[in-house]
């Protein structure tokens, strides 16, 4: 796991804070920005005592505290970007503000964490796992029910929106494809760009077709590349690993590998390859699959999907829905599924 360091000043009095989650990526970014009545946070952490000391330090560091704290933007909710949000609105009276896309994510009580799960375990199914994966999902049962968040935001930011309370200074962009509600956030005078899990310098943002996202989560990333290379020269602030430049490479290479991830996964389905499980272990990951285990595990499955998904809309191979699904070389034939509708 990596160490993790402490605030510090990125650009015109913004502060990136590290806060600390149980992942080997170590930590979690959330970034303190200057607004003309206090401060507004970009994302807000895992729900830990740890993380919400180094919420606090954070804050501290930027000179501010929670009376200063105006609102909290939300790139998206996954937990480790919007763990802290339950002890924000005890503590403070800043708003929440996330994508309406994101909502779906947010349980309204314990039955749709509970449907969570069980949607998890038919997902599995379709992509064809042994047993050994819905013994491991149900081990993570808790940790992972625990993660869905029961916190309602205050406001919706759609494409275009100025962030409340920033004087017209930072803009919301939807970025789709690592959820469906993915926002990035320019800031216009300091010329940065906040990215979340949209961007980052080194890890390949996982882009899964599961449980609750969109109906082809690699074509909508892509485009969402597409769109970010508009913004040129900006400081890009990820919500992992570091602050970086280089935008236009970065996406250069971000395309490259799904490229390249379209061709090996197509080349699998050839070899005899008909399952998504059966894919998954075919190709290769930054650690071999077998040592993966769990939540890695599971995104490794989301991806072959997305893959497996955006190949059979190209018309590169075919999709034959069942449980298992199953897929197969193209042959000249119209692909058996309706590609226009949700497979899961």
């Amino acid at each position: 796991m990596e160490s993790v360091p402490g605030p510090a000043e990125v650009a015109g009095g913004v502060w990136s804070v590290p806060l600390p989650f149980p992942n080997p990526l170590g930590f979690a970014f959330g970034y303190v920005v200057p607004v003309p009545d206090g401060v507004v946070v970009v994302d807000a952490g895992w729900d830990s005592d740890e993380c919400w000391d180094a919420f606090r330090a954070g804050l501290a560091a930027a000179g501010a505290g929670l009376d200063d704290l105006v609102g909290v933007v939300i790139t998206h909710v996954h937990p480790d970007h919007y763990g802290l949000a339950e002890r924000i609105r005890a503590s403070s009276a800043a708003w929440l503000a996330v994508h309406p896309a994101e909502r779906p994510r947010i349980a309204a009580g314990e039955h749709d964490r509970v449907r969570a799960i069980d949607d998890m375990a038919e997902w599995l199914r379709q992509a064809g796992a042994p047993a050994s994966e819905f013994a491991e999902l149900r081990a993570d049962e808790a940790d992972m029910r625990a993660g869905i968040s029961m916190v309602v935001p205050e406001h919706d930011l759609r494409d275009g929106d100025v962030v409340p309370g920033t004087a017209g200074a930072l803009v919301a962009v939807h970025t789709p494809g690592h959820t469906p509600g993915h926002l990035c956030f320019h800031d216009r005078q300091r010329r940065l760009l906040f990215t979340g899990d949209h961007i980052l310098p080194r890890v390949t943002p996982n882009i899964s077709k599961r449980p609750q996202s969109d109906v082809d989560p690699l074509h909508d990333f892509m485009l969402s590349v597409t769109k970010i290379r508009g913004f040129g020269s900006v400081s890009v602030l990820p919500g992992h690993e570091w602050v970086f430049g280089g935008l236009r490479e970065r996406l250069d290479t971000l395309t490259t590998h799904h490229e390249q991830r379209l061709t090996e996964i197509e080349a699998a389905v050839a070899a005899g390859a008909g399952t998504v499980w059966e894919v998954t272990c075919a190709v290769t990951w930054s650690r071999p699959f077998e040592q993966l285990r769990g939540r890695a595990r599971r995104a490794a499955i989301g991806e072959t999907f997305a893959h497996l998904y955006r190949l059979a809309v190209e018309g590169r191979i075919r999709w034959v829905p069942d449980r298992p699904d199953r897929w197969l070389p193209a042959s000249g034939e119209q692909p058996v599924a309706n590609l226009s509708q949700p497979a899961s």
